[in-house]
């Protein structure tokens, strides 16, 4: 397996789930690492983004010293040992962006009530390298220059694409839904789109439905929406037919 494919695949772990441990060098014992479960979503660059309290202990030992890790996994596997993982390390900063906001109140609609309380602000976690581990045997590191996907335009213009799917588009997401991530999804809404894939919310769940691959162009996600469309009509017709 390639690298890229390594990295794509670390990708689709750390976009389809949703928290993870963030780790900070305590600053009340020296020395240690300190662990705190936050929510978190990947920019299209693949940095971390969160949203933390400045009374948290963790928004703290980051003011003191910046250097953090994010552990992500899938919580409801029965052996985390054979399941995949992803660490990344970097370097937390606060950040002030309407797009950050937008993107994280999308997928996290509960954390809106947070907005007006407790000082909380959003850091974007600058990942310097990760390492991944797709079950036994599959480790690696993967380096910056590999996970880092250089900004574009349309990285920050993703309205028109949602506002088309959700417009035009219902049955199609309902198909690939159904097949990718086996939900029934009455109403499904795009609400993110990324190189990698993209987030639908169906009733109060949030699913994320990969793409085959990367994807540079507003052209290539249209592309890979198509695809993903056609493949899921015939697999649902080859069902019907049977």
């Amino acid at each position: 397996m390639s690298m890229q494919q390594v990295t794509f695949d670390a990708k689709h772990l750390s976009r389809t789930h949703h928290s993870g441990v963030l780790s900070t060098l305590s600053t009340s014992m020296p020395g240690y690492p300190f662990g705190s479960v936050v929510p978190f979503y990947l920019t299209a660059q693949g940095d971390a983004i969160i949203y933390i309290s400045d009374i948290a202990l963790h928004t703290r030992n980051i003011k003191a010293d910046p250097k953090v890790s994010l552990t992500i996994f899938d919580a409801e596997e029965d052996d985390s040992q054979a399941s995949g993982r992803v660490t990344l390390l970097g370097n937390a900063e606060r950040v002030a962006t309407e797009d950050v906001k937008a993107q994280y109140f999308a997928l996290f609609v509960q954390a809106t009530r947070y907005e007006q309380t407790h000082d909380f602000n959003f850091y974007k976690i600058r990942t310097e390298r990760v390492r991944y581990i797709g079950g036994f045997g599959k480790i690696h590191w993967i380096s910056k220059t590999l996970w880092f996907v250089p900004q574009q335009d349309w990285h920050n213009d993703i309205s028109g694409m949602i506002n088309h799917m959700n417009e035009d588009h219902v049955d199609a997401m309902q198909a690939f839904i159904r097949v990718v991530c086996d939900v029934d999804c009455k109403q499904p809404e795009m609400i993110s789109v990324f190189p990698e894939g993209a987030h639908y919310r169906c009733d109060e769940k949030v699913v994320y439905v990969p793409f085959h691959e990367l994807c540079h162009t507003p052209t290539q996600v249209r592309q890979a929406l198509v695809k993903l469309t056609q493949e899921a009509r015939e697999q649902l017709g080859i069902k019907k037919a049977g």
